[in-house]
């Protein structure tokens, strides 16, 4: 469950990485924005993403945010079950060209696990229900 304090830090981030798999297991890392708590188990957000994926959480519908503060390192993995994945509009978005388009999308994830992220020791241990 996202806390109050879990909650200020997601949506004081400026953006959160976004990594998820296809059928395959293979890997795609991307950046998305305008992260929302919109109840103790439940982000949205509204962003800029790529086609792959879009096309990953179709095919498996799970993922990892990793919302980071970027002075100390340190922040948190949200394990996320993608409850809904809307394509809004296709265009070239912000710093895209032909051969780079983005996708303007909507996701509502479902957290469904919460660890500590750092580059040094941590443990891969889930935080507990409320973080």
């Amino acid at each position: 469950m996202i806390s109050k304090k879990l909650k200020q830090f997601i949506e004081g981030s400026s953006f959160a990485f976004v990594a998820s798999a296809d059928q395959r297991a293979r890997p795609h890392l991307a950046a998305a924005e305008h992260l929302k708590v919109s109840d103790p188990r439940h982000i949205v957000f509204d962003s800029w993403v790529c086609p792959k994926t879009l096309e990953n959480v179709v095919e498996v519908p799970r993922l990892a945010l990793a919302v980071v503060d970027p002075i100390s390192a340190r922040g948190y993995q949200l394990e996320c079950f993608v409850e809904s994945a809307v394509e809004a509009s296709a265009s070239s978005g912000r710093n895209a060209t032909a051969t780079h388009q983005q996708i303007h999308a909507r996701l509502v994830v479902r957290i469904e696990g919460i660890l500590e992220f750092a580059p040094g020791p941590h443990s891969d241990q889930p935080l507990g229900i409320e973080a």
